[in-house]
């Protein structure tokens, strides 16, 4: 990796898109980066999206290369693990709290909240768990 470089090409990245608004529904795109300069990140994979009927995520069949401005301040572009095997990474919401994990064992917790399954933070009172 050259020195100062932050993403090298190979590295496998999830860019999860910032929700702009309450009712937006988190996107996510889960790629290998190709190149990286300048702050801007070409990454090849597909976009998983969420079914708003049935709450599932759900990978987009056709692969398309994104070019991500990361410090955009619009994505949030988490590294991971060179072990996951992209090919079977699927998105499982398990007692309320959203969970990213391959075939082999490996698992990412994308939870936006630190209430795991509505559960309050310990020593907190209930009330003081969630704002009214």
């Amino acid at each position: 990796m050259t020195p100062g470089m932050i993403l090298e090409t190979g590295s496998k990245v999830l860019i999860a898109h910032r929700r702009l608004y309450e009712a937006d529904h988190p996107r996510y795109f889960l790629g290998i980066v190709e190149g990286y300069e300048h702050g801007l990140a070409r990454v090849c994979g597909h976009t998983f999206v969420r079914d708003g009927y049935q709450g599932e995520y759900r990978r987009k069949n056709d692969e398309r290369t994104k070019v991500v401005a990361i410090a955009s301040g619009t994505v949030m572009l988490y590294a991971l693990p060179s072990c996951v095997d992209l090919a079977s990474v699927s998105f499982n919401n398990e007692g309320g709290d959203l969970w990213l994990v391959d075939g082999l064992g490996w698992r990412m917790d994308l939870s936006e909240s630190v209430l795991h399954a509505g559960a309050p933070l310990p020593g907190r009172r209930q009330s003081e768990a969630r704002p009214r």
